[in-house]
């Protein structure tokens, strides 16, 4: 009789949820993401019970970014979230840490390669009423055209084989840009940083500014090389246009 793991019940659930799962990869031999506890990005899951999904960042109070493959698990956004249990099962946090996505929202594409991404509004908590860009904070978001060679962060709940308790935990890492390019209707950044499934829709921040430039979206690293790709904002015009678009609509107090 074949035993099912933890990671491995995992990993069938996420590629239930989401198409490209098991399309993100570790560049190189070695897995080297670490922990983290980056309150600015959100795990995004089906529902307030959800067992696994993708990423998601705030970009103002209200304005999110992740990947347009996401969208069937872009309904509950939850921040500060504990570390898996010792059979690799997700662990919610308090119910104050807790959003819900607006559906009515979401404007995203689910374009392939460079053009794949999801902009959307996360509602306030329905308990203490703040906007999630209020308590847990956020991050800009640059048009300008990141190089070839700069070192850029992805953070985000990603599958892990190795660690029950990180698995589907936020983790983090950093790499380099590889290439940029951009063609009618998409833009493409390739990068080597660690990634795995539910890294999907994960904002790409340079080292150097910690501005987003990109949205983490499909693998193609292994243990000989290779490389990650996302879709690259600066180049992107369409997606830029619904960015704007969001953070002019954030609520003013």
């Amino acid at each position: 009789m074949l035993v099912k793991s933890a990671a491995a019940v995992a990993l069938f659930s996420l590629i239930s949820i989401s198409s490209n799962a098991s399309d993100k990869s570790i560049c190189g031999r070695t897995d080297d993401r670490v922990p983290s506890t980056d309150a600015k990005v959100a795990r995004a899951l089906d529902s307030r019970t959800g067992t696994g999904g993708c990423t998601v960042t705030m970009i103002g109070r209200t304005c999110a970014i992740s990947a347009g493959h996401c969208k069937s698990v872009l309904k509950i956004a939850e921040f500060n979230t504990p570390m898996s249990d010792s059979r690799g099962r997700i662990q919610h946090p308090g119910v104050e840490d807790v959003y819900e996505i607006d559906q009515e929202s979401i404007v995203y594409r689910n374009g392939g390669v460079g053009n794949d991404y999801a902009v959307m509004k996360v509602l306030p908590n329905n308990v203490t009423g703040a906007y999630a860009g209020d308590i847990q904070g956020h991050y800009n978001v640059t048009f300008d055209r990141p190089v070839k060679g700069d070192v850029i962060r992805i953070t985000g709940y990603g599958l892990d084989y190795n660690d029950d308790e990180r698995n589907l935990a936020q983790q983090t890492h950093t790499g380099e840009i590889m290439s940029t390019s951009s063609r009618s209707g998409s833009a493409t950044m390739t990068h080597v940083a660690d990634t795995m499934g539910g890294n999907s829709g994960s904002s790409i921040l340079k080292e150097s500014t910690s501005e987003i430039v990109a949205i983490h979206t499909h693998g193609g690293c292994s243990s000989r090389g290779g490389s990650n790709s996302s879709t690259l904002i600066a180049d992107h015009q369409i997606l830029k246009d619904a960015i704007t678009a969001c953070l002019a609509t954030e609520p003013q107090d």
